[in-house]
């Protein structure tokens, strides 16, 4: 999900902007997303250019979109048209001796390689991944991460030119070898597919309870300072359950100096193409001692928070590593910091922002904090003075989950909300033969087929 407040608007266009941001999430992973994908790629043209206009309509952030856009996010473009040209056939050429050309699919010569850096024990970030570029609107990234038994993380994202800019229109995320990467860079099916959606914030859980994979597009990297925020992982009935175990408490057995719960890494995104157009941040968490529980990026007078849990099926998905197989984590209450602030932001969010992060950072210190005078949402970008910045991270992500929950969920008599009802169990078909996006009518209208 992601969060960025807009102040000095009207409060009908705060409330407005808010819950069209919210009700704009796309709905989570199928539990048959290698149907999906297959289907898909038959027809590959067609693929891009339907997949590029639905992107314009709806962009699949894992969680609430608040007032505003977060500066820099492909998918959070102006309202100009996209302008989509389908791959021609290139017009004959007379036959002439020339000297081969170099393959277009790499990026640079020789292959590159994927630098990853570590943050803290258990935490590692991609620095640079190994990127190919498919063609015009493809790149296809070696994240280098190991995805476990013996595969690594993969990614595909699909572009459009936004304004005269690159924009990222799809992303899929894959557990796969140097064959499914061969396969990929040749634009066909490669490996395991995970995740599928343009989203600011979403994580793969290993069922075997190995490192969770957390990722997002994001704003540029001179733009502002971002940061993981970590929490306590949630288990009730819901992620150890699951196979997506996580130990929380005093971090026995982790590597001193891991994140725990509370605390909160600067992180620098990647230039997925080069160009500063389209910024990625890939970590990879070991989830013993705290759970990663979503971003900050904070610039003056701008913020903005994102979340996902390991118990948001809109947002995470848990890989069965040894099976191939992806599901989805079972929704649980929200945490009891949220249902506390949800309410309060149901009706009036923008006058109950700073009330609500009073009681966000009172309870989290144990103090009696109050705000001081003349506080407003524009300023939450930095943290007040006396306030721990880690609490004040955390806090935002707090509120933000439940702007989420109050402009969505189902507020019960006590003052709770409940959270949305978890996605069927039943998986998902997708014929052979199926738009498996439901753009055929559409794409056929625009383009004459």
């Amino acid at each position: 999900m992601n969060t960025n407040l807009s102040h000095g608007a009207p409060d009908d266009d705060f409330v407005a902007r808010l819950r069209e941001s919210a009700h704009a999430a796309v709905p989570e992973s199928t539990l048959d997303l290698d149907g999906v994908l297959r289907s898909s790629r038959r027809k590959h043209t067609a693929r891009r250019a339907g997949v590029s206009l639905a992107s314009t309509l709806v962009l699949a952030t894992a969680g609430a979109g608040v007032a505003g856009a977060l500066p820099g996010i492909p998918g959070l473009w102006s309202s100009a048209p996209v302008e989509v040209t389908p791959l021609g056939t290139p017009e004959p050429m007379a036959t002439v001796e020339v000297e081969p050309a170099p393959s277009p699919t790499d990026l640079p010569t020789p292959d590159p390689a994927t630098e990853l850096a570590d943050l803290a024990p258990g935490v590692t970030s991609v620095a640079q991944p190994a990127a190919y570029r498919v063609d015009a609107n493809t790149a296809v990234l070696d994240l280098g991460l190991p995805a476990g038994n013996g595969e690594r993380y993969l990614a595909v994202v699909t572009l459009a030119k936004i304004d005269g800019r690159h924009s990222a229109t799809d992303l899929e995320v894959l557990a796969g070898g140097d064959t499914a990467l061969q396969n990929l860079r040749a634009g066909n099916l490669g490996g395991t597919l995970l995740w599928r959606g343009v989203t600011s914030d979403a994580m793969v859980l290993p069922s075997d309870g190995g490192p969770a994979l957390v990722f997002g597009f994001s704003s540029g990297v001179t733009e502002g300072d971002q940061f993981l925020v970590f929490d306590d992982p949630r288990t009730d009935g819901a992620a150890d359950a699951q196979g997506a175990s996580a130990s929380p408490g005093s971090g026995a057995g982790a590597e001193k100096g891991a994140p725990e719960a509370g605390a909160s890494l600067r992180i620098t995104p990647f230039d997925v193409l080069g160009d500063g157009s389209v910024w990625m941040r890939v970590l990879q968490v070991d989830r013993s001692t705290a759970e990663p529980r979503g971003f900050v990026y904070a610039s003056k007078n701008t913020w903005s928070a994102s979340w996902c849990r390991s118990t948001s099926p809109e947002c995470a998905v848990i890989h069965d590593v040894a099976g191939k197989s992806v599901d989805t984590p079972q929704a649980a209450e929200p945490a009891p910091m949220v249902a506390e602030l949800a309410p309060m932001l149901v009706d009036d969010p923008q006058a109950n922002e700073v009330p609500a992060m009073e009681t966000c950072v009172a309870q989290r210190t144990g103090t009696d904090w109050t705000a001081p005078a003349g506080l407003t949402g524009k300023a939450f970008w930095r943290a007040p003075q006396g306030v721990d910045g880690d609490v004040w991270r955390l806090c935002l992500i707090d509120m933000s989950e439940a702007l989420q929950l109050a402009a969505t969920g189902e507020v019960r008599p006590d003052g709770g909300v409940s959270p949305a009802p978890a996605p069927s169990e039943e998986p998902t078909q997708a014929p052979e033969n199926e738009d498996p996006l439901g753009l055929g009518e559409l794409l056929e209208g625009l383009f004459g087929g």
